[in-house]
């Protein structure tokens, strides 16, 4: 696949906007692009628009594996490789006096939780990319199916109705306005939504947990004698206390200057940081005063934590930014919002299809709320944490954090939603580090024997074969060993609700807590929706019962 290096489209470049949309994606940054680019992927060619052209200034965030896992699931995966770079393990820094300076300490999660990281996923989690190379991987897929992206547009009025949504655009230039009707709208436009307010939905709850500066600059900081570098540092002295962060791997930084000499009370605002006093401070903060630096930007920002009070009003749904904020500790916004979108996108498209009914939107709420709560916690836990350390041992700060990491990033749960909880609730619930398999939870990934999945070759062609390739991007039922029956039952099952099913049986033990006769149902999000332990009588009817609950059918 080329990644594309073009930017978004301006609504003035000849091609006339659509009248109607089945769905209008208002932001184009990681999170409405992704989302957007999911949707087309299920068959819905959605619009996205963007006052400004996102595709422009620097990397701000970094990808997660679970982010990295959900464009594998779409085709992604050999993209994702080749455009990607390796860092350090998930959740491991150095500490320094300097950047170029010797390691004072390394600190990481206890040695459970680095394990279970190493393990989690059939991607390699040192592997990442940055948000704008998300965003360019998601717009190059997005236009391949059919979808389209528009920047110099933004929002200005919405009108809901019993058929849809009328969206008045206005162009950020020209301010000539435009009508476009959508089936549904989602607000991705960020911690300043203009969705948002025009919704009328606040966000009550919203923290201001600090105030900082952030440099975005190149430079051509020396490897070490390994030929590696530290990507994530924390310069912590006396006079600084600072970050040096990797946004490329080669030559791209961001740097948090969070405390240094005579800096100013910050008590009612952050004022501006001039050019060379931040040029001076990231030389001391890398420990060279005479290192060439090309200084991108140095932002003074406010660093929140808070969700909206409500991410939906009818047909209009929040994601990412607009309907949560968090610091940049913990490293999970972006994701978190990500996920957000890709939990939204199966549903609208499954009602769009007509595979399932309005009542299916209504657990988007409940289930990403649920999500959002344990990253605003971790990112609460991580900035307060930074914050006080003082003196102490940095792994005592990652130590407490770990559960609430893993937790944040992938092993948090839906107790409710589009989730059929077992019969008695047998089976013992997982814990933060279980891989055993059970409904409201992403299904553990493991690797499989064979070598190459037929529904889904483009998985194993890095030769890796994962119980995730038997979902994909679509629903599974993956069955025990003596549960056959289960596969022709759900092949039945799926073509009397018109949905795309594929049916598996696994070797014993493959997955811990799934039954020799049980199964399980997994949703194209890779959550597991409903489990089985035994073999019922009628196995086609009991699929059937759950998928018309889960569908809201």
């Amino acid at each position: 696949m080329r990644i594309r290096e073009t930017t978004m489209e301006r609504p003035t470049a000849g091609r006339p906007l659509p009248r109607r949309v089945p769905v209008l994606v208002a932001g184009g940054g990681p999170v409405g692009l992704v989302t957007a680019m999911f949707l087309a992927r299920w068959g819905v060619p959605a619009l996205v628009v963007d006052k400004r052209d996102p595709l422009t200034g620097p990397p701000r965030a970094m990808s997660s594996i679970r982010t990295l896992e959900l464009l594998r699931s779409a085709g992604l995966g050999n993209a994702v490789e080749r455009t990607g770079w390796y860092g350090a393990e998930p959740f491991q820094a150095v500490f320094k006096d300097n950047a170029l300076g010797t390691v004072r300490q390394r600190v990481a999660p206890p040695e459970p939780y680095v394990r279970w990281l190493r393990a989690c996923s059939p991607v390699d989690s040192r592997l990442v990319l940055n948000h704008l190379q998300v965003q360019r991987l998601a717009l190059d897929e997005l236009l391949r199916r059919g979808g389209e992206a528009r920047s110099g547009l933004g929002v200005t009025a919405l009108e809901q109705g019993a058929d849809g949504v009328r969206v008045r655009l206005a162009d950020s230039g020209s301010g000539e306005e435009y009508d476009i009707a959508a089936d549904y709208v989602i607000g991705a436009d960020g911690a300043h939504s203009t969705v948002r307010r025009l919704l009328g939905i606040t966000m009550p709850d919203r923290e201001v947990v600090a105030r900082l500066h952030t440099a975005f600059y190149r430079a051509a900081l020396p490897a070490g004698a390994d030929g590696r570098r530290d990507l994530m540092c924390f310069i912590r002295t006396a006079d600084l206390y600072a970050t040096v962060f990797s946004m490329n791997g080669r030559d791209q930084w961001v740097s948090h200057l969070m405390d240094y000499p005579d800096r100013p009370d910050d008590t009612d605002g952050i004022a501006p940081l001039p050019a060379d006093r931040a040029l001076a401070l990231l030389r001391t903060a890398i420990g060279d005063p005479d290192l060439p630096i090309d200084l991108v930007a140095v932002n003074a920002w406010e660093a929140a934590i808070g969700a909206a009070s409500s991410f939906r009003d009818g047909r209009v749904f929040l994601a990412g930014d607009s309907a949560h904020v968090q610091s940049s500790a913990g490293g999970l916004g972006m994701n978190t919002g990500i996920q957000d979108g890709h939990n939204l996108a199966w549903k609208l498209a499954a009602v769009l299809r007509g595979q399932a009914g309005e009542r299916l939107l209504d657990t988007y709420e409940p289930e990403r709320r649920a999500a959002v709560r344990a990253s605003l916690a971790l990112s609460r836990g991580m900035h307060l944490g930074y914050r006080t350390l003082g003196g102490a041992d940095p792994n005592e700060l990652y130590a407490r954090a770990a559960r609430d990491y893993v937790r944040a990033m992938m092993r948090y749960a839906y107790p409710s939603g589009a989730v059929v909880p077992p019969d008695g609730e047998s089976g013992p619930t997982p814990d933060t580090l279980s891989d055993h398999v059970h409904p409201g939870h992403r299904l553990p990934h493991r690797t499989l024997e064979h070598p190459e999945h037929p529904e889904h070759p483009e998985h194993a062609s890095d030769g890796r074969t994962s119980t995730h390739d038997l979902v994909a991007a679509d629903w599974a039922l993956i069955a025990g060993p003596q549960g056959e029956p289960w596969l022709p039952a759900a092949t039945e099952a799926a073509a009397a609700f018109g949905i795309t099913l594929t049916a598996h049986r696994v070797p014993a033990g493959t997955l811990p807590g799934l039954a020799p006769e049980g199964a399980v149902l997994v949703r194209p999000d890779h959550f597991v929706a409903w489990r089985a332990d035994t073999l019922p009588a009628d196995p086609g009817t009991a699929v059937k019962r759950t998928l018309a609950a889960l569908l809201g059918r």
